[in-house]
Order: C-alpha cells, then sequence, then structure tokens
C-alpha cells in the first residue's frame, strides 16, 4: 500500500494543503422539475471551496428533481447560486415565478416573453410573460455527492 502526499515529486504540483473555504447559506430545495414553492431556510450552512465561486454574494440550493438532467445536474445535487437579477440567455438559473414559486432552468428571452426551459426531453418549456418571471441568481457550481 501506498501512503502520503506524492505531490512535491511532481513537476508543477503543489504540496496538498488545507484548502480554503466559505459557509454559504444553504437555502433549502430547489424545484427542477415542477416548480416549488418558495421557501427560505436561514439556519442551515454548507462550507464550499473558495476555488468554487467568484466574486457577489453566494447561496446554495438542493436539487429535487429530473428536469435538467442532460446538463449534468441531478436529482439530490447542491448547486452554488450567484445572487443577482440578470441573467443572459442560455443561463442556468433560478426563477421566481409569480413570486409564489421557483424553479431551476435554462433562461431564455425572447420579445416581452420568458421561456424556462429544462434539460430532460420528458420536460416542457414554461412561457411566460417577462413580468411574471424575477431572476434570483445564476448558478455558478455545482457539488455532488456519492
Amino acid at each position: 500500500m501506498i501512503r502520503g502526499d506524492f505531490s512535491p515529486k511532481l513537476p508543477g504540483v503543489r504540496a496538498a494543503t488545507e484548502a480554503a473555504a466559505i459557509q454559504l447559506p444553504l437555502y433549502g430545495r430547489i424545484a427542477a422539475g415542477l416548480p416549488i414553492e418558495a421557501l427560505a431556510n436561514d439556519s442551515a450552512q454548507i462550507e464550499v471551496p473558495l476555488a468554487m465561486i467568484g466574486p457577489g454574494e453566494h447561496y446554495a440550493l438542493e436539487v429535487a428533481g429530473d428536469s435538467m438532467v442532460e446538463a449534468g445536474i441531478l436529482d439530490g445535487d447542491t448547486v452554488i447560486i450567484r445572487k443577482g437579477e440578470t441573467a443572459e440567455n442560455g443561463q442556468v438559473v433560478v426563477a421566481l415565478v409569480d413570486d409564489l414559486e421557483v424553479t431551476l432552468k435554462r433562461l431564455r428571452r425572447r420579445g416581452n416573453s420568458v421561456a424556462l426551459e429544462p434539460a430532460n426531453q420528458r420536460h416542457e418549456t414554461r412561457i411566460f410573460p417577462a413580468e411574471r418571471v424575477k431572476v434570483q441568481g445564476r448558478l455558478v457550481a455545482l457539488m455532488r455527492r456519492y
């Protein structure tokens, strides 16, 4: 059995050190399927490596559902979201619909409409007037436990 940290022996690899991490709020579950009622749990926290996030304010959500599987986002995954009210077409966002339900979907804008697209052929794209959908942040990282 081989034991130890061999990184100093590999060119260009630094020795292992304790990774810098940050505590982010884990606001609960987000639907990746049928939208669920928007609920925020302020008490839970999750440790996230600093290398996974950039500037800005972030939070985490646990994915519930299978509508984003073709984008590699699975039921039970934890998504890291950068807070913000804007997103580019094609980005995966946390969308608040009618101030009641939140969902994780790919955003597409066309004229005065917003399409929330799943990444699973078994789910349908939902289209809303733009004023009914508020972006609450966009996906910047994903964590999975095995």
